[in-house]
């Protein structure tokens, strides 16, 4: 062992010695904390809490969660310079001490602003969002001190993950709103930036690359980063508030993780469970939101919190998440699949997004607060399974049949024209292949799943009949309760969401982006199926509301090559938010999408599995 690594352990163990019984152990955590009150230029008007939530982010991690001292770096007013603060970012990337996907915390407090991005940048948005240092605008080396962009930190990220891994937190508490007012002891945490970026802004960072990598906008390049999980103060359009010497979201976000305790926190259930917050909407971004706080732990979720009102009791989960009537859901006291209570839960009636549900095998004054996680959707919702006649597969229906006693949504079939997929043995070889009787998949085309699995996997197996069982419940999901006003002008019926899917292309000056519909704007979707040829070709949508109510879009992408449920990369048009309402027709119900592009595959349990099967 190297006498670095001896030192580190020693710096551990007596971090840990010196901590008060029951603390949390995150031993192997590494924090960059930063806090700006006092900035170097008169013209930015100083903060009153920014330092302090810093300080009482710090305590937190050294007492409660036992971080060593040596793997905390705090970045306070003139120590947060703009160099220093990427420095800051560059050490983590460089230190020997942090092995891959360890735990990484970076902390900002202070001013946010946002600016317009140079014309080469080719940003394909009006406006950047960036963090200010504490010597923003004054004079270094002969040249000005300019804000830190949005798209510098990401590719600093970018480099931070490639080199310790993905399990990387960033916590900004802090606007871009640009508004910099002040009401007593209530400050707005963002100020104006006036000033003209230049073009070679972070050369050394970008490196020679800088136009091929500014291609996803600041509004949305978080929602699906592998590279980190961000917690923000507030939307893009929000103001970032602080009161009585502290940060609103930093005081709710340490209160809340103390009191329901870290190790029972997922980053998405830490931002449920925060108090509201007047003004202030909190984000939680990135493909990692289901990871419990500072650990390489993955939920296993999903989890849906069970409530009572009055005698009933109410499960946070209803049609449009797949459940039926008689679904059945095991209980638990945390969103933790270690903290499973003895009973169980049957739906009794369902509604759009809640169920009421009848307790089983459990006291009920022990019940809520708890979760619940789905065992079955129901029988409606079953997967219908056929293994031909071969005794090849005896051994894999065996086993089949014993998941069955625990996943009652598994059936094996007589009959081949009732099941929904078949598995048969590839000829003269020890392969599996799998058929897919899906009539809406079929009518593309796709008949059979590109790849085959040795027997001898049934491991893998198994895990192809749980991804076939995920696409179809949610493929063929339709909401039987769904209310919706469908009439049109003077009684007519129409649909009551129309989808034009069109080419686009650039345009200048388009007051919505530089990508606007091509000349024509031919409607692909022909009868809800779009053919699409895969390549540079950019595409967009556009999704009108023809009711009298209120809709919100989400679009998901269902490959059916490799039974993938993805939430494609999209840009979105400048003034409009993908979480936005869609108002009825009468109040401007349009909403334009533009795709960044044809997203990119991400991975998957099914893509993982062709790469190490038997092939087609």
């Amino acid at each position: 062992m190297q006498s670095q690594e001896i030192i580190s352990q020693a710096r551990t163990l007596s971090s840990i010695s010196n901590q008060p019984a029951g603390a949390k152990h995150f031993g192997s955590l590494f924090a960059l904390i930063i806090g700006i009150d006092k900035y170097a230029a008169p013209e930015v008007a100083p903060l009153l809490g920014a330092v302090a939530d810093a300080r009482a982010m710090k305590c937190y991690l050294r007492d409660k969660l036992c971080v060593p001292e040596a793997n905390i770096r705090t970045l306070l007013d003139t120590q947060a310079t703009r160099s220093d603060i990427i420095k800051g970012i560059r050490e983590l990337t460089n230190n020997p001490s942090i092995t891959r996907n360890d735990p990484i915390l970076i902390f900002y407090a202070g001013h946010g602003t946002e600016a317009t991005p140079p014309k080469d940048w080719d940003a394909e948005q009006s406006k950047i969002e960036m963090i200010v240092p504490q010597d923003y605008r004054m004079t270094k080396d002969g040249k000005r001190v300019h804000c830190i962009p949005d798209l510098s930190i990401g590719i600093l990220l970018e480099d931070l993950a490639n080199a310790k891994g993905n399990n990387i937190t960033v916590i900004l508490d802090c606007c871009h709103s640009g508004s910099g007012t002040r009401d007593g002891h209530r400050r707005v945490r963002s100020v104006k930036d006036s000033e003209d970026i230049p073009n070679d802004l972070d050369i050394d960072i970008w490196g020679t690359s800088m136009a091929n990598r500014v291609k996803i906008p600041p509004e949305f390049k978080y929602l699906g980063s592998a590279s980190h999980l961000l917690l923000a103060a507030c939307a893009s359009n929000q103001s970032a508030m602080e009161n009585n010497g502290r940060g609103v979201f930093t005081q709710a976000l340490l209160e809340t993780i103390t009191t329901l305790g870290v190790e029972n926190l997922t980053y998405a259930t830490l931002i449920k469970h925060l108090p509201d917050l007047p003004g202030q909407q909190p984000r939680c971004e990135g493909r990692h939101r289901n990871r419990f706080l500072f650990t390489k732990k993955i939920q296993d979720g999903p989890f849906y919190e069970l409530k009572k009102s009055g005698e009933a009791y109410v499960l946070e989960a209803g049609s449009v998440h797949g459940v039926t009537k008689e679904a059945e859901f095991a209980l638990y006291k945390a969103a933790d699949i270690h903290s499973k209570h003895p009973g169980k839960l049957t739906v009794l009636s369902v509604g759009s997004t809640t169920s009421t549900v009848e307790l089983h095998g459990v006291d009920p004054v022990e019940v809520p607060p708890a979760f619940a996680s789905p065992t079955s959707f129901g029988k409606a919702k079953a997967l219908r399974i056929y293994l031909s006649d071969n005794r090849k597969l005896d051994s894999l229906r065996y086993r089949i049949q014993r998941e069955i006693e625990s996943r009652p949504d598994l059936y094996i079939l007589a009959n081949p024209e009732e099941a929904q997929l078949h598995i048969q043995v590839h000829d003269h070889e020890e392969t599996a292949t799998f058929a897919l009787a899906n009539a809406l998949v079929q009518t593309l085309g796709l008949t059979q799943i590109p790849f085959r699995v040795s027997l001898r996997e049934e491991d893998v197996i198994i895990k192809v009949i749980e991804a076939t069982y995920a696409f179809n419940l949610y493929l063929n999901n339709h909401p039987a309760n769904l209310d919706i006003e469908n009439h049109g002008a003077k009684g007519s019926y129409q649909e009551p969401v129309s989808i034009h899917f069109t080419k686009l292309e650039k345009q200048e000056g388009n007051r919505w982006s530089s990508l606007a519909p091509a000349a024509g704007g031919e409607n692909l979707n022909k009868n809800n199926q779009v053919d699409i040829v895969s390549g540079e070709t950019r595409y967009g949508l556009k999704i009108t509301n023809n009711t009298e109510g209120y809709l919100y879009p989400y679009l998901f992408l269902f490959n059916c090559n490799d039974l993938s449920i993805e939430m494609p990369l999209f840009k979105r048009a400048e003034a409009l938010r993908l979480d936005m309402v869609m108002e009825g027709a009468d109040r401007g119900g349009t909403w334009f999408n533009p795709p960044n592009r044809m997203p990119e595959k991400q991975s998957s349990v099914m893509r993982r599995i062709s790469r190490s099967s038997s092939s087609n």
